[in-house]
């Protein structure tokens, strides 16, 4: 690792603008009586994206201190900073005019302190992408996990908000402890807290590497699973999942859905690298070009998430079949697509060099082509957040049901949200606008063509169908394993499309019983409405998604332990330019 200096603070400069703009927040909203907090956050994450320091592009790397930007950063970056402002619109809420009256009484004082720590949270998720070291890794991941826990806490403060704030705290500090142990028996296989060395120690033929890492790597990667499947609501930690959701508003679980699934995401992707040697793919095991350790290691990573794959994708759609809590029912489907984007996980650690029976031609390949496992998975998690953002920017906006009056001299009931799924009766004639997103984005995330979570659940299937797609079919293969899981991945999309379904029938073939008031905040709705444009875009236009999907996948297994490329050593065939930045 390279040590710390001025262009290492101008690399973070995007994460460094999200915090600046936390600090506003925070010594506005308490010194200076600052309420709009979330128009603050808009316009950090404006500025972040802005900055114009993001990286040098064109398939090289810079790295500067713990950080290492490349393609695969660059692609998390936009990620980032795309669903922040989409989720900050639907964090906002009725902090702004709502939608039919002004909302009456005063307004909430603590939208400062949940724009800043919101705030954070981006600039926590955007350091994971960008860190070439297990401290910065895990500090990243410190600074996702803590904030997501006190917005919880902050934005609902009723009996059940605080069950769900205390039940998503105490699991996300186990799920710490066994991440920092998987890292700490990581650092003792590599020696060091730099992902180049423990990845250069991992490929090596030394015996004693192998001999320790025969030991420790089961534990380290079990225990480093252990903890990003809380992020991701994979089994066995998905159990909270439902309790939280429900107890929380349509905000929080728009928030749980999309962020720290993209955290997991990208701490695996991260980590699987550091067994692979390749700049456009990973090198496939058995031909000699990884060592032993490596070897084991990326073993070890494509069974594992293989059998949690079929697992967690199954006992999410199960699971989902018989809800009738709106918010229960999509953390149910959140815990399927985790298990669908653990199937691109596992065809990433398991991949050939060649694709479809020819090489791999990287990048510049027709955007039809079929993509890697690692980039069929970051196609797929982009359009996955665009329609779950767009869901629970949908229900934010409808707010609250219209009341039952009693009798004329009766108190005014209280106000109930939009909650369960006969809530959504007659919502074309009452709210077409956002019955009709809403259904695009349910349709999407069911996975019916053309929209973008169809090609998503097929770049994954295809994926997996194209390990060992030249080698033999003998028993125990792991081609077979894969067929397998593409067709569990298939049945599991035909499941799925019950429930998402019967809330689409919901909403255009029964009649309104109640009605909603739509009082969620013109700032919901403009969510709803920016994430439908988004997936009309990748519906019309998936072309560029594909290529930037694609090249962020063949950058996150390039080898960055080559050493410094200068104008004297030219880059070696087949690896990406490394750009050391001078202070």
């Amino acid at each position: 690792m390279t040590p710390t200096s001025l262009s290492t603070f101008l690399l973070a400069g995007p994460e460094l603008t999200l915090v600046a703009a936390a600090l506003v927040a925070y010594l506005g909203g308490a010194f200076f009586g600052l309420r709009q907090g979330w128009v603050v956050a808009l316009a950090g994450i404006v500025a972040a994206a802005l900055w114009p320091e993001m990286g040098p592009g064109s398939g090289a790397v810079a790295t500067s201190g713990p950080l290492a930007i490349d393609d695969f950063s660059l692609f998390v970056r936009s990620l980032v900073l795309w669903a922040g402002a989409g989720l900050a619109l639907v964090q906002s809420g009725d902090q702004l005019r709502a939608a039919i009256t002004p909302r009456p009484g005063p307004r909430p004082t603590g939208t400062c302190e949940e724009a800043g720590t919101f705030l954070l949270l981006l600039a926590g998720l955007s350091l994971v992408a960008s860190a070439g070291d297990l401290v910065l890794l895990f500090a990243g991941l410190e600074l996702v996990s803590i904030p997501t826990y006190v917005l919880l806490a902050l934005k609902r403060t009723d009996a059940r908000g605080q069950e769900a704030s205390l039940k998503y705290f105490f699991l996300s500090l186990v799920a710490s402890a066994l991440f920092l142990y998987g890292l700490a028996a990581l650092y003792g296989i590599g020696g060091s807290t730099s992902l180049e060395a423990i990845g250069a120690r991992l490929r090596s033929g030394e015996g004693r590497v192998a001999g320790t890492a025969e030991i420790l790597l089961p534990v380290a990667f079990g225990m480093l699973l252990g903890g990003v499947a809380f992020r991701l609501a994979a089994v066995p930690m998905h159990f909270y999942a439902p309790d939280v959701y429900e107890g929380t508003g349509p905000a929080n679980a728009a928030l749980l859905s999309t962020l720290p699934k993209v955290a997991g995401i990208v701490v695996l992707l991260r980590l699987l690298a550091l067994g692979t040697g390749g700049t456009t793919g990973l090198i496939a095991l058995g031909q000699g070009a990884v060592g032993p350790a490596a070897a084991a290691w990326l073993t070890f990573a494509w069974q594992v998430a293989a059998l949690l794959a079929a697992v967690t994708m199954t006992v999410g759609n199960v699971m989902a079949l018989v809800q009738t809590n709106l918010r229960r029912l999509l953390a149910c489907s959140s815990i399927a697509h985790a298990g669908y984007l653990l199937v691109g996980v596992a065809a990433a650690a398991a991949a050939d060099a060649t694709v479809g029976g020819r090489p791999f031609a990287g990048p510049d390949t027709a955007w039809t082509g079929a993509l890697g496992g690692a980039s069929a998975t970051l196609f797929y998690l982009a359009t996955y957040t665009a329609a779950t953002v767009g869901v629970f920017g949908g229900l934010a906006y409808l707010g609250h049901r219209w009341p039952e009056w009693t009798s004329g001299s009766a108190p005014r009931p209280p106000r109930e949200e939009v909650s369960t799924v006969d809530d959504l009766d007659g919502l074309s004639g009452t709210n077409p606008v956002v019955a009709f997103s809403l259904s695009v984005f349910l349709l999407s995330l069911a996975g019916i063509p053309p929209l973008p979570g169809f090609w998503g659940k097929l770049s994954l299937a295809m994926s997996a169908l194209e390990v060992d797609w030249t080698a033999r079919a003998v028993p125990g293969s792991r081609r077979i394993v894969f067929i397998a899981l593409a067709v569990v991945l298939v049945l599991n999309a035909a499941i799925a499309a019950a429930y998402y379904l019967r809330l689409v029938a919901a909403m255009y073939f029964r009649s309104a019983k109640r009605g909603v008031q739509a009082d969620g905040g013109i700032a919901a709705g403009l969510a709803m409405l920016l994430a439908l444009v988004a997936v009309g875009s990748m519906t019309f236009r998936p072309k560029p998604l594909f290529a930037a999907a694609s090249r962020a996948g063949a950058a996150v297994a390039a080898p960055h332990e080559r050493g410094p490329i200068t104008a004297d050593a030219p880059p070696q065939p087949g690896t990406a330019p490394r750009v050391p930045l001078a202070p």
